[in-house]
This record gives structure tokens, C-alpha cells and sequence, in this order.
């Protein structure tokens, strides 16, 4: 993996930024702070600002396991295009496929309810209406937790997909992959011929390994095995870099990146 504020990273982020790519962004870890209260976790006013610049120089979308109205509220209007609940929640899914996968919420929540006291494990079941999180960041022994909560979640019927991110089981129905698909319609849809995407989990995965058609994949982090070309060190980078795409776009050549790009 390259650092993508280094000398060959700042040379791909330019080629990037010539291209009609759909940006695109994960939410929590990439442009906001991981927090252990998911209920506090916020933007940046100066992200949000850069993020609305970067909008109105290409198409920008959020791509993210949270709820569509609860990113909504949190990134308020400045990207336009926004894909919730893994890929399920997106402009382009049918109604069917909505009411179909909130019936089958329903029914894990009854099973897992009679099944397995997660709370009094120290887990937490997050329902967003058409996917399932189950949160064990906050248990007093967070691996046995999730052990547990996984074992669990394997015995629900109809049998789900599961997705594992950090401290955290994303619970999907069945034949729903990811992000991965549901960016790349977006992507398609909006005749755009290739993504950026950045993000930093295992979720994420599932964009990265579209293969060709992400002209450019940043994981905040680095991770051996990893489909993502690149990495930024962490969370705190990824605003130098909207800026740095900001100013390539806008036909000004970049004055610094955090302490200036570095070969890594």
C-alpha cells in the first residue's frame, strides 16, 4: 500500500482528480472521528466545508452502515448523494427490496430477543430498520462478546449476511453484499467511469474489491491484505486530503498537505 499523501500518492490523488470519478466516502472512522457514543459522533465544520467544495466540483456521495436519516442529519446537505444501511438504503433500491428486509429485521430481532439476552452480556442491537448492529465496543470483555454475539447471529433464520467492523457485527439480509454493488450502480448511474472511495473497515472491503473500476482506493489505516491501493496514517489526514482534491480541481496547485507529502 502507498501513503496517499506521499510524493506517489499526491501523483495519483491529481491524475484522480482529472478524471469523471464518483468520490465517495465511508462516514464513521474516515470523515468523522471514531467515538464510543455512536450517538455523538460529528463532522468537522472545516471537513463539512472542504466536502462541500469537493460537491460542487464532482459528484461526492456517503456510504455508510448508519441509518440514511441519521447520516442525513449529520452531514447536513453538503454531499447530495447518500447510501445507507451497507448499500441497502440507496436512491436506486427498489421499494420491495426495503420492505422485504425490514420484515426480515423483525424477525431476527424476536429470535435473538428469546435466544440471547445480548444486553446483559454488555452487547448493545442497534435496529435500523432494514439491517441489524450489534455494538459489544462497550463490554467489559469486548473479544468474548463478540464470540458470543457471532455464534448468536449465525443461528438466525433466514440465515443473514454478516459483515464483522470494529467492536461491531453488521447483520444483513440475505442476498444483500455490501457497499460494493450499491456504489458502483450509484456509480453508474450517474455516468460517472470510475471511483474514489475511501473508508476503514472491513465493510469497506467490499468497495475496494470492485476492482478496476476504483481508479483510486484510500483505507484509513493501513491493513495487510487490504484491496485499497492506498492509506492515510488515520482519521486526522483524511481532511488534508479532500482539500488537496479540492485544489487540484479548482486549477490551483496545492501550497501543503498537513506537514507537506512524504515518500512511503
Amino acid at each position: 500500500m502507498i501513503h496517499a499523501l506521499s510524493e506517489t500518492g499526491v501523483r495519483a490523488l491529481r491524475d484522480a482528480a482529472s478524471q469523471p470519478l464518483l468520490y465517495a466516502f465511508d462516514f464513521d472512522g474516515t470523515l468523522a472521528p471514531i467515538s464510543r457514543d455512536r450517538h455523538a459522533v460529528a463532522v468537522s465544520d472545516s471537513t463539512l466545508q472542504s466536502l462541500g467544495a469537493l460537491s460542487q466540483r464532482a459528484p461526492c456521495a456517503i456510504v455508510t452502515g448508519r441509518a440514511l436519516a441519521d447520516v442525513a442529519m449529520r452531514i447536513n446537505g453538503y454531499v447530495p448523494h447518500l447510501i445507507g444501511n451497507h448499500g441497502i438504503e440507496s436512491p436506486l433500491t427498489a421499494p420491495s427490496v426495503l420492505i422485504e428486509a425490514e420484515r426480515t429485521c423483525a424477525t431476527w430481532k424476536q429470535q435473538l430477543q428469546s435466544s440471547l439476552p445480548m444486553t446483559s452480556l454488555g452487547a448493545d442491537i442497534e435496529d435500523k430498520r432494514y439491517s441489524l448492529t450489534v455494538h459489544f465496543r462497550g463490554a467489559q470483555n469486548p473479544a468474548d462478546v463478540g464470540m458470543a454475539a457471532l455464534a448468536a447471529l449465525r443461528r438466525l433464520r433466514p440465515a443473514p449476511q454478516l459483515i464483522e467492523g470494529k467492536y461491531a457485527i453488521n447483520v444483513l439480509p440475505p442476498g444483500q453484499s455490501g457497499k460494493g454493488l450499491a456504489t458502483l450502480a450509484l456509480m453508474k448511474h450517474l455516468g460517472r467511469t470510475g471511483l474514489f472511495y475511501i473508508g476503514d473497515e472491513e465493510t469497506d472491503e467490499t468497495v475496494f474489491s470492485l476492482g478496476k473500476i476504483v481508479t483510486m482506493g484510500v483505507r484509513v489505516g493501513r491493513v495487510d491484505g487490504s484491496r485499497a491501493g492506498f492509506y492515510l496514517h488515520g482519521q486526522a489526514e483524511v481532511e488534508g486530503l479532500l482539500r488537496l482534491l479540492v485544489q487540484w480541481m479548482g486549477g490551483r496547485p496545492p501550497s501543503e498537505v498537513a506537514n507537506g507529502p512524504t515518500e512511503s
